[in-house]
């Protein structure tokens, strides 16, 4: 710093914010200046908080993160003290500064090993020997400071003047927070999302709708979701103030997300499975060839395989049967090849099962073919039957004159 002071102004480089951050020194001081008025200082505080730390970087500097801390802390302190609104010129720096704190790529889930693709969400616990320190953040020093902040801002501003502020958009991203594996971080946003949703009276239905979405989401696709218990519990504070009778809204989301949620997804998936692909395989064997087409491409969803695996003991009959029906008599030779390809996937899925299949499917034809054989010869008896019942009995005619 005192070479900067011999330096001529002249030939002084202008300094970027990230080369101001990695100095030792802040760039602003930490004791508020007894010159400087409240929207100065606090315009001052956000410029220097809006510079975002990882906290895996090894070229960052710890000093520059105490001091990006001290400076949040000013920051929340100014606003509690404040007993004037905050200005525009202000608030909409101060968002941003929000955003670019909170708005961050998230890291991918802990390497829970009871946490597979297979696993349901109820069985996604932390195993005994995994230290839970592990899934906390490390720019929680930061983040709960920002999330006071936040939660101040939604308190004390009128919610016509936030709306400017916080969009659709912006509601969207703070959602999305909750997949956050850090329960500490959760909490905040459980608090935050909660006072938002009872300031935003007409965004209402628009949050309710897309907390659906996630809960959706949740049971028919993803497997794990680390905050679906938080969002439950707003849930209950919202349930809490429904009126009798309920809307047609509340009445599908209980049918649709609620009952759901309290099954597990293996008796979901097994219970659509076997006539869901009862149909799909009445499709495949469609003279129709788009028709049949469209049905086999089904199986490079991940989701319909995925339901097809769960029920496979009750469902792979069914569809090695229609896959020999295709592979035998279909017109369509583009149709025979996707058939063709299904049938390869599937023997690799499970050998043992598919040639089950087929044996089983084999013995259900020869089953078959006896019933159309004994059918046959009871018709033949019962020909014969008849034939000497005539025999011995002729019909007389009777003559009847007038």
């Amino acid at each position: 710093m005192g070479s900067l002071r011999n330096t001529p102004p002249s030939s002084r480089n202008p300094k970027t914010l990230h080369d101001l951050f990695v100095q030792e020194k802040p760039l602003f001081p930490i004791q508020q200046s007894p010159t400087s008025s409240m929207n100065e200082d606090l315009l001052s505080a956000i410029s220097y908080c809006t510079y975002v730390f990882t906290f895996t970087d090894p070229l960052e500097s710890p000093a520059q993160r105490d001091s990006k801390r001290l400076q949040l802390s000013r920051l929340i302190s100014i606003l509690k003290s404040s007993k004037k609104p905050l200005q525009p010129r202000v608030l909409a720096p101060l968002i941003s500064m929000i955003s670019a704190n909170l708005f961050r790529p998230l890291p991918p889930p802990a390497n829970n090993p009871s946490c597979s693709s297979s696993s349901s969400s109820s069985s996604c616990e932390l195993a005994e020997d995994e230290d839970p320190v592990s899934i906390f953040s490390p720019v929680w020093s930061h983040l709960q400071i920002v999330y006071e902040i936040l939660l101040r801002v939604v308190i004390t501003i009128d919610h016509e003047v936030l709306r400017v502020y916080m969009d659709n958009s912006f509601l969207l991203k703070l959602l999305s927070l909750f997949q956050s594996e850090d329960p500490r971080e959760r909490e905040s946003l459980k608090s935050v999302y909660h006072k938002i949703y009872s300031k935003f009276i007409k965004d209402r239905s628009l949050m309710r709708k897309s907390m659906k979405d996630v809960l959706l989401n949740h049971v028919f696709e993803i497997e794990r979701h680390p905050g679906i218990a938080e969002l439950l519990e707003i849930w209950g504070t919202i349930i809490n103030g429904f009126t009798v009778p309920l809307k047609e809204e509340h009445k599908l989301f209980l049918m649709r997300v609620l009952i759901p949620l309290h099954k597990t997804k293996g008796m979901q998936y097994r219970k659509l499975a076997l006539p869901l692909c009862t149909q799909i395989t009445k499709c495949i064997n469609s003279w129709n060839s788009q028709v049949a087409e469209r049905a086999l491409y089904l199986w490079n969803n991940e989701q319909f395989v995925k339901m097809a695996t769960i029920g496979m003991v009750e469902v792979f009959p069914v569809i090695v049967e229609g896959m020999e029906r295709n592979l035998k008599w279909h017109w369509s030779k583009n149709v025979r090849q996707l058939t063709e390809s299904v049938k390869v996937m599937l023997e690799e899925m499970d050998p043992e099962l598919y040639t089950k299949g087929l044996i089983d499917m084999q013995n259900k034809q020869a089953e078959a073919h006896q019933q159309d054989i004994r059918r046959k010869k009871t018709w033949e008896r019962l020909e014969l039957e008849a034939e000497r019942n005539n025999f011995l009995n002729p019909q007389r005619s009777i003559c009847v004159s007038h």
